[in-house]
């Protein structure tokens, strides 16, 4: 079986905050047993797959200097089938 480092380090990663959030002892036990198993299993691969995932930089933000509302002026419709006026209904 071959389950990627990341895959189980973020279950170990959802144990840890359920076990954090466990009300009554017998819960945060039951979920650092979990936490445990998957460490063992990490640990048995060997040859699990440790490549280190380059995270996407964020795209840079484009800073809109408010400057004051963008006004486009209106742009005459250029109509060469006929129509007589800027309105949808001319036809």
């Amino acid at each position: 079986m071959n389950i990627h480092i990341h895959t189980l380090l973020r279950k170990m990663d959802e144990e840890l905050n359920r076990a954090k959030s466990g009300s009554t002892e017998a819960e945060v036990r039951e979920k650092i047993y979990t936490i445990k198993a998957l460490c063992e299993v990490i640990l048995a691969e060997g040859g699990t797959n440790f490549t280190t995932v380059n995270p996407i930089p964020a795209t840079p933000s484009i800073r809109v200097e408010n400057g004051g509302p963008v006004t486009v002026p209106p742009k005459k419709l250029d109509v060469d089938d006929g129509a007589n006026g800027d309105s949808i209904f001319d036809f």
